[in-house]
């Protein structure tokens, strides 16, 4: 690992966060790679910037007061993880913690995985149904893992 590398990565997260913050969908486009990929709480999941980006742009018009609230940030190769809060106005979200990993390669990131306390809804099913699939064979069961 380059010493740069978990810096770089970190602050990229962090700008995906602000993006997410924003509901800025075209901020999100720039921070993400052609075929990344958004694994929810479920382990299921959506491959392709144009259509994870549609399931954001899908989930700030229903939910415009969704924020992310990252209280702790590392980075483990390849991973940063945060944990933190999500808040929504929807009441099947609500105010929950959660936890995000990010995997970045060449400068962006490629992959968005996320874990929220209880049995939260499933986002990539609510917002890109058709395109949702089954991310177990690849996506860690809980943060930390590999």
């Amino acid at each position: 690992m380059l010493w740069g590398s978990g810096r770089k990565c970190k602050a990229i997260a962090a700008r995906f966060v602000t993006a997410v913050n924003a509901r800025d969908a075209d901020a999100l486009r720039d921070l993400v790679t052609a075929d990344f990929t958004y694994i929810d709480s479920w382990r299921e999941g959506v491959t392709g910037r144009d259509r994870v980006i549609e399931g954001a742009r899908l989930l700030f018009a229903s939910d415009p007061d969704f924020r992310m609230e990252v209280e702790t940030v590392s980075y483990s190769e390849p991973f940063v993880l945060m944990r933190g809060w999500i808040n929504s106005a929807n009441p099947d979200v609500g105010r929950r913690r959660a936890v995000w990993r990010a995997r970045c390669e060449d400068g962006l990131i490629a992959e968005w995985q996320a874990w929220a306390e209880g049995h939260p809804p499933r986002f990539t099913r609510t917002y890109s149904p058709e395109a949702t699939i089954d991310m177990s064979d690849r996506a860690a069961e809980a943060p930390g893992a590999p």
